[in-house]
């Protein structure tokens, strides 16, 4: 098949996914609920996700796939498929979202056989996820027994433990480099316990325990410190910001929804509260596809990268919480009963917007600002 044909096939392929996606939407929005109930893995809305088809969809589309976060030309999917599914399930974005972070690095690093056993791991429905924070006793380790390695140690915050039977580890070799690594981790010993958290509780994030977990060598990918290799390690975050958008957006339209069944659609001081809302929106919506863009382009210089994403984050951060006050304050005590889809995305949002080390990302983009010799109107003109 020639690159043209690969190209029409896999925008072709991209166009059905999204339409899917977008048919599944009000069922997810019903899962949503049930899976914030149970606090409990959504094992429903990710067989809807492998229905339509986006667990295969990260595959590049010469192995069948449409190349949603493996190719550039997908990117634009991509974002959207997150904007979606923030909106309606944001827990189930966030899984998604690691799924699609794993396979990007395995089919960056991975050997040839690595590619091979991922194609037909998630041809089979197989969910990945990216488990990378260390426990506060130390990093994940690797210690040599005969042939193969076994683990020893923990990591915290991952999501879709105890349902994900091969994510993606970062580990540290007996000689200090840190590697990645995809394993077989159903021995691992799993705990959610310490999970109660305000909001994105059916993302079943725990701790996980792999003291004894067995890891071939050719289970090992990558060189030393690859996983934080720039721009990719901090540019990638526009991913989330896109579902904590999607959240952001699904909000405004249900003061929308509120205002007009209540008949307040003309009350000034509510439209006023709705403008604020839509404004703030947008703003977020333009730096997250200017993020996404920036981010994909292999011609674009890694440190423009890391702090036009950076910003970004910090931007959509400021939007989500800007929204959800303006939304708690126009719907007031209705938008905080249980059996309103806007209490859970208030909680989800509230508890996915707190990403690590905000203050770093602000001072890193401050430094940048003072490093560029362009003027600052200029600096990220087209």
């Amino acid at each position: 098949m020639t690159v043209h044909a690969l190209h029409r096939d896999g925008a072709m392929h991209r166009e059905r996914l999204v339409h899917a996606l977008q048919d599944a939407l009000p069922e997810l929005q019903t899962l949503a609920r049930r899976d914030d109930e149970a606090a409990s893995f959504p094992v429903d809305a990710i067989g809807v996700l492998e229905r339509c088809g986006l667990l295969s969809g990260v595959l590049p589309v010469d192995e069948g796939g449409a190349g949603i976060g493996t190719e550039r030309l997908a990117t634009p999917a991509l974002l959207c498929v997150l904007t979606l599914l923030g909106g309606a399930h944001l827990s189930l974005a966030r899984l998604f979202e690691g799924h699609v972070n794993a396979v990007a690095l395995l089919w960056q690093y991975g050997s040839g056989l690595q590619r091979q056993r991922l194609v037909r791991y998630v041809r089979d429905g197989g969910l990945l996820g990216v488990w990378n924070a260390p426990a506060p006793e130390g990093p994940l380790r690797l210690v040599e027994d005969g042939d193969h390695f076994k683990l020893s140690g923990t990591k915290i915050y991952a999501s879709g433990a105890g349902a994900i039977r091969r994510p993606l580890l970062t580990a540290t070799t007996p000689d200090g480099k840190l590697l990645m690594l995809w394993c077989d981790v159903t021995k691992a010993v799993v705990d959610l316990s310490s999970w109660k958290v305000l909001g994105m509780k059916a993302t079943a994030t725990g701790t996980v325990h792999f003291d004894g977990v067995p890891v071939a060598r050719d289970e090992l990918f990558g060189q030393d410190q690859d996983y934080h290799r720039q721009p990719a390690f901090s540019g990638g975050a526009w991913r989330f910001v896109a579902a904590q958008l999607g959240a952001a957006g699904a909000l405004v339209d249900l003061m929308k929804e509120a205002l007009l069944s209540a008949g307040r659609d003309q009350d000034p001081h509510q439209r006023a509260r709705l403008a604020e809302a839509v404004m703030r929106l947008e703003t977020g919506r333009l730096w997250t596809e200017k993020a996404a863009a920036l981010a994909e382009d292999p011609t674009a210089d890694a440190g423009d990268i890391t702090s036009y994403v950076g910003m970004a984050r910090l931007v959509v951060e400021q939007v989500g919480m800007d929204i959800i006050a303006l939304a708690q304050r126009s719907v007031g005590l209705r938008g905080m009963l249980e059996d309103n889809p806007m209490e859970r995305i208030c909680r989800d949002l509230a508890t996915y917007l707190r990403q690590p080390v905000p203050d770093a990302v602000r001072d890193a983009a401050a430094g940048a600002a003072l490093a560029s010799p362009v003027s600052s109107l200029a600096r990220w003109s087209p």
